[in-house]
């Protein structure tokens, strides 16, 4: 397929736009790659420093966020985990495997360092049928004396 170029795409586009009557949108707008990119300021999209799809994440602490349901549930089947199993689960984030762990598990200790990502995982099970079968520790890992985990 050969490669089409910008100024070739404007052209169809507002060939097509002309024949259904529509008034074309700019293709290509010039892209200054040396300024810093800045994300959505309306309300409501991200001016709280929220995306569409959730919190925005700290990479430099290491906040990845896994959302894969198929590796989060071979996680769990390779840990066969059994009804009777107590989970420490560090840096739950938002939830994903956590979900999964508490479908198998008794019970899902989550600690979690970051209070947004605490407060995003405490409303997911909030009224569900696993809420009695998770707890919040809010805090570093490292420095939190743990309760009894298998």
């Amino acid at each position: 397929m050969p490669k089409v170029t910008t100024q070739q795409l404007r052209k169809r586009t507002q060939a097509s736009a002309a024949s259904a009557a529509v008034k074309p949108q700019t293709i290509g707008a010039s892209y200054d790659k040396t300024q810093p990119r800045r994300g959505p300021t309306t309300k409501g999209d991200g001016a709280d420093g929220s995306r569409h799809f959730g919190p925005m994440f700290n990479k430099s602490l290491g906040q990845h966020i896994l959302i894969n349901p198929l590796v989060s549930q071979g996680i769990v089947d390779k840990a066969h985990l059994k009804q009777t199993d107590t989970v420490l689960e560090v840096g739950p984030g938002t939830g994903n495997l956590t979900m999964k762990i508490l479908e198998q598990a008794k019970k899902v200790i989550a600690c979690e360092a970051d209070a947004r990502l605490a407060a995003e995982l405490t409303k997911r099970v909030q009224g569900g049928p696993f809420q009695h079968k998770l707890e919040i520790l809010h805090g570093d890992v490292m420095k939190r004396d743990l309760p009894f985990f298998d």
